[in-house]
Order: structure tokens, then sequence, then C-alpha cells
């Protein structure tokens, strides 16, 4: 629940990735679960979160507020537990933290960052991600559709987990490990270049580096 409150601070940002959350739960619980209840659940939650985007997408004309991004969290978080989760145990653990990927980043990120700095868990602060794009010089609609679009990448890893199984009855499947791979690739670049942007790993090149020693030494010289 506090995740996706966290995670509520750009127009459109907490709505959206919660609508491409909800769609994958309820096409992943329909092909998991006789019992059709969870999907139905996720399909509302998707057509409840989509119809408000229309509205909170920036520049918004409305907000959803603490309230709003709480229950967001709390059905989804229901819904991991009642309908995705009833299968195997290791499938059963990567497909919520996959779909759910951005919230629980971005809150371990900022409560790492916040105990790191002496500060309050629940302390207002600029380490979010999306704060973060914005300092780097992000608009804010640039910001929440890199996000929308690291989401997306990380539900389509989910959804070839569960239907492209690589190793289905057995045997190997050419063509679903082959797809497989590609997401995985996709996802892997799609997540290196956010964590690249937003230097939450600082990588410098030994030519940079280079440089900079070249030029305190002549910093130093003069």
């Amino acid at each position: 629940m506090n995740m996706v409150n966290f995670l509520d601070g750009l127009d459109g940002l907490a709505a959206g990735v919660c609508a491409i959350s909800a769609v994958t739960f309820c096409l992943i619980a329909l092909s998991i679960n006789k019992d059709a209840q969870p999907a139905i659940l996720s399909a509302i939650v998707f057509g409840a979160a989509l119809g408000f985007l229309r509205h909170n997408f920036y520049p918004a004309r409305i907000f959803m507020g603490d309230s709003g991004a709480l229950l967001l969290g709390f059905v989804l978080a229901a819904i991991s537990v009642w309908g995705v989760l009833k299968t195997a145990a290791t499938v059963a653990l990567a497909f919520p933290l996959l779909v759910l990927a951005i919230p629980i980043l971005d809150t371990s990120f900022v409560v790492a960052k916040r105990i790191k700095h002496g500060k309050p868990i629940y302390s207002a602060d600029r380490f979010h991600l999306h704060h973060r794009f914005l300092d780097r010089g992000f608009t804010q609609r640039q910001a929440v559709l890199t996000m929308y679009l690291w989401c997306a990448t990380l539900a389509g890893a989910a959804l070839a987990t569960r239907f492209l199984a690589p190793h289905a009855h057995g045997h190997w499947q050419l063509w679903s490990t082959f797809a497989d791979a590609l997401i995985g690739l996709a996802v892997l670049a799609v997540s290196a270049y956010i964590v690249y942007v937003l230097e939450i790993v600082k990588v410098s090149s030994p030519r940079a580096r280079r440089r900079r020693r070249a030029a305190e030494r002549e910093r130093r010289s003069a």
C-alpha cells in the first residue's frame, strides 16, 4: 500500500503503473485459476485506473491522493495473494515481483537513502525515482512515459514466464526459449538505461577517470 503511495509523485504515474500491473495480473490469473474472481477484480482495477488516468495524466485535472493510492496498493496486494500466488512457489514469487517491481524498487531505494542519510523513513525528500528523472532534465510527461515503458517490459517478462515456458512438458522449446531471451534482454536494456540515466549506480569509464586525473594534476601544477 505504501509503495504505491510513495510512487504517486507525478501526474498519472501511480494510476498508469497500477493499470499495467492490473491487466497483467488479470491475464495471469485467468491462465492459472479456474476461479475467475481474481481476474475479474484485476479487470475492475484496470478499468478504474485507466478511466481515472484520462483525467489524471499530465496536466492533471483531478488527483488521486493518499486514499486512492493506498486503495490501489491494497487491492493489487490482495490480488497477488488471492489469485496469482496459488501456483508453484518459484513462479508464485516471480510474478508479483516482476509486475510490481517499480514501486518495490522505488520504495527500497528511497528507504535505503533515508537510512543512509539518517532521516526518518517517512520524511519527505526528492530521492524517489521520478524526482531523479526531473532532476536529470526530463519533463513530467517524459518521466512518466519512461516509467510506463519500464513497467510494461517487466510485465512482459512476467507474461512470458507464464505463457512462453521454455521447458514445457519436459522438453526445451526453441522458439519459446528464444522469445524469453529477447524479452529478458529488453528488460535488462531498459533497466540498465534507467540505472545509467538516474545515476543509481555511478559508472565511469577508464578514459573519463584519466581525464579527471589529468585535470586535477593541471590544477595542482597551476
